[in-house]
């Protein structure tokens, strides 16, 4: 009996081995394994709609404190909300990496909340508060999966999460903001969104006027995007045009940008399948242009949510477009820029790299557009 009891245990002991081997090699199965929701995307297991006429539907608001009110220490910046003559509509990227839903609730509690208000409001949606009016709407975001597999459901999600974007983006035009010029922003999951946005509710209507730029960052954005009207950006002062980096390390994989990335183009989520990507140099603001660390103005490294907010670090990086994407070359083991670096990919710090150049670049741009 204790023989065959060995024996199972043995034989047990096996097959979690051979299975933990099989998922070290084949990283999509790990991928799906660790990440994919269980059940299929349907309309019945989505989280209620948020309703966006009411404040708790917005992450950031210019007339509520929240944490896209901060300024890096010691800049002798400061919020400008209040007096600031253009708004902005910042999407969110993703923050939600859960198995329980293909898209999360608008007010998903946790870390996906944790992510976007201690993270992404005070690293990314922060640096327009010297220009612009702050509205950032909570969104039924889809889980990180769906930017992993390709299928039906994973386009079901993306589409499900932008339909809410697009339905804030109405009341924000409709009710507040008032026909002032206006900003779209946005990072990752939010620059596909926007991408979206920007060819079905602004490019070829009256609202293209008002559009100072977009700055869509951090997302699979070909070059040939075909946005009518809405070119990519080719100097610092150049409005009506679009935005789009992706930062990594010269040693990155890049297929996940230049062939699996995934882009709205021609009323569908596709695939980049080796279109050439756009990529405006932050240190220039040019297309495919080179600088070095000499030309950034400050990068913000990240650091715990109850720290107090951080000083941006002078001439960390240059910077460099080469075939579509952005090489930088921040120092490896650099305090504050190391968290979530995978293989080279600095994509979680595309907006902290270059946090103080694109302060500066929006003041360069707003009063371009205003002249």
């Amino acid at each position: 009996m204790l023989k065959k009891i060995l024996w199972g245990v043995a034989a047990l002991i096996g097959l979690v081995a051979i299975a933990g081997a099989v998922l070290y090699v084949d990283k999509p199965l790990r991928l799906a394994v660790f990440l994919k929701p269980w059940h299929a995307a349907s309309v019945e297991t989505m989280p209620p709609a948020p309703d966006y006429t009411k404040d708790e539907a917005w992450a950031a608001l210019p007339d509520h404190l929240d944490n896209a009110d901060v300024v890096p220490a010691g800049s002798g910046l400061t919020d400008n909300q209040a007096a600031a003559k253009v708004d902005v509509f910042f999407i969110h990227p993703t923050t939600y990496y859960s198995k329980d839903g293909w898209n999360a609730r608008y007010d998903e509690p946790g870390t996906t909340m944790e992510l976007l208000e201690s993270g992404v409001l005070r690293f990314q949606a922060s640096a327009f508060n010297g220009c612009c009016r702050i509205f950032a709407p909570r969104y039924r975001q889809a889980t990180l999966y769906s930017f992993i597999g390709k299928g039906e459901a994973e386009k079901a999600a993306l589409d499900f999460a932008y339909r809410d974007v697009a339905r804030a983006f109405d009341e924000f035009i409709a009710h507040r903001n008032d026909g002032r010029p206006f900003i779209i922003a946005a990072h990752s999951q939010g620059s596909l969104h926007a991408m979206r946005l920007l060819k079905e509710k602004i490019a070829g209507t009256p609202l293209a006027k008002h559009l100072v730029a977009a700055y869509v960052i951090g997302s699979a954005m070909p070059r040939d995007a075909d946005i009518a009207g809405i070119p990519p950006c080719a100097s610092a002062i150049e409005t009506s045009c679009y935005i789009n980096w992706n930062s990594v390390r010269d040693v990155k994989d890049r297929e996940g940008w230049t062939q699996t990335g995934t882009m709205w183009i021609d009323g569908n989520y596709t695939l980049m399948d080796g279109r050439p990507n756009t990529c405006v140099n932050p240190l220039t603001w040019t297309l495919d242009g080179a600088a070095p660390a000499s030309a950034n103005l400050g990068s913000l490294p990240f650091v715990d949510k109850k720290a107090s907010f951080p000083a941006a670090r002078v001439a960390l990086t240059g910077a460099k477009c080469e075939k579509g994407l952005l090489v930088v070359t921040p120092p490896a083991d650099e305090p504050g820029f190391t968290f979530g670096v995978n293989e080279g990919d600095y994509h979680i710090y595309d907006y902290n790299l270059f946090y103080m150049n694109i302060r500066a670049n929006l003041a360069q741009r707003i009063a371009a557009f205003e002249k």
